[in-house]
């Protein structure tokens, strides 16, 4: 049996609020008001190249090739609508959903999955209303009419889906804009924990300030009916003086947290508040004056305040998530804060200092489990990408096994451990380890992710997808896992589903990078997704950018190597893969599997820098 067609369009769904209600006060004047309401429907469609495909009651299916299309014919229907003079003066509110995907297109129309989901989305729609889904936002970019502004809603769960959606809101100037929570079953909020400002008179004391709302992301992390902005985008506008609504609205944030720390010796008064960013009202708020060896108390106390503002239930597992306390020693807590933050900039500067911010917090507790797992995965990373010695080895090996020791349920613990058990290639003992951090906390970002490598590196594709897609899910802000989850599907032959994950990943790069500028690492990854979509000339001024910034870095060379081969240009492509492996990057494994550098593998270049990797092959 052949296959229907896909076809990739934008669906757009629309209905009368309380039609019934209507039909039964206007009587046989409702005949008039349906008349009016589809000939107003008709006749703007054909000016925007749209089709419809169904019609039921007060109900219209139509379609088109964009969503820019499909929302400026919305611009057009809703300002039509107001400006109507309709009889015995009613007001006809009219809701509207838009939605891009890919959909059978059978003889009777289109069918499918994302047809569903963009019903749902007008379903979710209050009179008056234009909603849109996240997948129609990401095609829009800079093409809505002229104008006309986007509202992020938050993420909810749709009827008869399993994944939340993000909802936005079409913004048309002049009409209502003002409306009560999205219909659905149940509200994602999205929450950004901005740093704590310092009131102290030590500036030294910012440090501590910004671990206190650090340490408060990880905990909201744990939480899987929330979504929580990374550090790195609420941190980035700690100097802007943005008010909550423009806060939220750079950051896509339902809800803010904001916060005082004023530390004078050992006694702390800590102030928190919890605000909406659409109306501005206050949703909760502390003041907590301790003593500083309860700042880990006070933290935890913020976190579940926080779920109870928001309605959300928590499970035994997220209960002991939440309250896990690793250490009773501030200074240990604040060396491995610095660590950790620094761990993640992915750059070997930034983890030779991390280094030294474990190597304290260990020296300052002995049995702080977090701290070893850190320091673990800093030899792991100069395994990989600097200096491939067994000493590296052995530590990430020996130090991810003492955080275990010390904690068995300890998650990122066992991901350091899955991490070390890859560089030797037990990739059976490194799965497990992965398998059993995710049992212990389902939304740590990095298990998922570093599973899915793993599974990359030994050819596992379909699997591999689906965890960088799960990554994603569990921290949306990542651009990597997007971008990474769309060259697995290209790998797969899935080109519309790369396409797509690509343009996700590339967006949230942009995203990111408007607010974080001076980030290589943003830009190499989101060149990297620019070249494989074909925008090769934005491609290579990222790149070029990237360079600038951080030129001899062995992670950026290599993905430079990768842009220039898909660009074509075998010779700077070796020239720079070269120079990565010279700077110390080792990673054969994920060289010989990376489909960007298949136009190089027939070159004897290729061949000599493998050898040149299998003296250290993982």
């Amino acid at each position: 049996m052949n296959e229907l067609p896909k076809e990739k369009k934008t669906f757009l769904f629309s209905d009368i609020e309380g039609s019934t209600r209507l039909a039964q006060r206007l009587g046989e004047g409702y005949a008039f008001v349906l008349d009016r309401y589809r000939a107003i429907f008709s006749s703007a469609l054909g000016a925007f190249h749209g089709k419809v495909v169904d019609t039921a009651g007060d109900g219209f299916f139509a379609v088109f090739d964009h969503p820019s299309s499909a929302a400026a014919f919305a611009t057009t229907l809703q300002r039509a609508f107001s400006a109507e003079s309709w009889v015995r003066g009613i007001r006809l509110k009219v809701r509207i959903g838009i939605h891009s995907g890919e959909a059978v297109a059978a003889a009777s129309g289109f069918i499918g999955l994302e047809v569903h989901r963009a019903s749902r989305v007008c379903n979710a729609a209050h009179g008056g209303q234009v909603l849109l889904s996240e997948a129609a936002v990401q095609q829009l970019k800079n093409q809505l009419p002229k104008g006309i502004d986007l509202r992020f809603l938050g993420a909810f769960m749709l009827k008869d889906f399993d994944q939340a959606e993000k909802i936005y809101q079409l913004l048309i100037p002049g009409l209502h804009s003002d409306f009560p929570p999205p219909r659905t079953t149940l509200p994602i909020h999205t929450i950004a924990v901005m740093p704590f400002r310092n009131l102290s008179s030590d500036p030294e004391q910012v440090y501590f300030c910004e671990g206190i709302a650090e340490e408060i992301i990880i905990s909201l992390g744990k939480i899987p009916d929330l979504q929580v902005v990374a550090r790195a985008s609420s941190f980035a506008l700690q100097e802007k003086n943005l008010d909550v609504q423009e806060a939220g609205r750079q950051l896509n944030a339902t809800v803010i947290l904001d916060g005082s720390v004023r530390k004078i010796g050992k006694q702390l008064r800590i102030t928190a508040e919890l605000i909406d960013t659409h109306s501005g009202i206050n949703l909760w708020s502390g003041r907590f004056d301790r003593q500083i060896e309860d700042i880990f108390a006070v933290q935890d106390e913020i976190a579940m305040n926080i779920t109870a503002a928001l309605k959300v239930k928590l499970g035994s597992l997220q209960m002991r998530n939440i309250s896990m306390v690793q250490t009773t020693n501030v200074n240990a807590y604040d060396y491995y804060i610095r660590g950790r933050r620094l761990l993640n900039q992915f750059s070997k500067q930034s983890v030779l200092y991390a280094q030294q911010m474990f190597d304290k917090a260990i020296s300052e507790d002995d049995n702080y489990a977090l701290a070893y797992s850190g320091l673990a995965d800093c030899y792991a990373y100069l395994y990989l990408y600097d200096m491939s010695t067994q000493h590296n080895l052995q530590l990430a090996q020996q130090l991810s096994l003492r955080a275990i020791e010390i904690d068995p349920l300890l998650a990122r613990g066992h991901v350091s451990r899955g991490v070390a058990f890859s560089l030797e290639n037990k990739f059976e003992d490194s799965e497990a380890a992965f398998e059993r951090a995710i049992s212990l906390d389902p939304q740590l970002f990095d298990a998922w992710y570093w599973y899915a490598r793993v599974c990359f590196v030994q050819g596992k594709l379909e699997k591999a997808a689906h965890l960088f897609e799960t990554a994603n899910r569990v921290q949306p802000e990542d651009f990597q896992s997007a971008l990474l989850a769309g060259q697995v599907y290209a790998d797969l032959g899935l080109t519309q589903k790369a396409v797509e994950a690509r343009r996700r990943g590339v967006a949230i790069a942009e995203h990111y990078l408007s607010l974080n500028p001076g980030d290589a690492r943003g830009y190499y990854l989101g060149a990297n997704g620019l070249m494989a979509l074909g925008e090769t000339d934005k491609s290579l001024q990222w790149l070029q950018r990237a360079l600038t910034l951080d030129p001899d870095d062995a992670m950026l060379l290599y993905n430079a190597g990768c842009i220039f081969a898909l660009a074509g240009d075998k010779e700077k492509a070796f020239s720079t893969l070269e120079r990565a492996v010279g700077a110390g990057l080792k990673q054969k494994g994920w060289f010989e599997n990376d489909s960007n550098l298949d136009s190089l593998r027939s070159e004897p270049r290729f061949q000599a820098l493998l050898e040149k990797m299998a003296t250290v092959a993982r």
